[in-house]
């Protein structure tokens, strides 16, 4: 994994928390539509044989998951 993505791969990691609570704020329209860009680009990394991109992409959508679930929760 190169220098740059294992960095961008640690901020997402060490800020989850914070990221989380700024993506519950989104329209869920908006957070969709983040999942299925994360998942196009996934493929393409993963076609590609970059996986540290694949890694960091895998991470920004678990996160917007994780999103989409606390809203989820917090309406009931």
């Amino acid at each position: 994994m190169n220098n740059t993505a294992k960095r961008k791969l640690h901020e997402a990691q060490s800020n989850a928390e914070q990221f989380i609570d700024q993506m519950k704020a989104m329209d869920d329209k908006k957070l969709s539509k983040h999942i299925d860009l994360f998942r196009h680009q996934m493929e393409k990394a993963y076609n590609d044989k970059n996986f540290a991109a694949y890694e960091l992409l895998v991470e920004y959508e678990r996160q917007t998951i994780e999103a989409r679930l606390e809203k989820i929760r917090c309406k009931k």
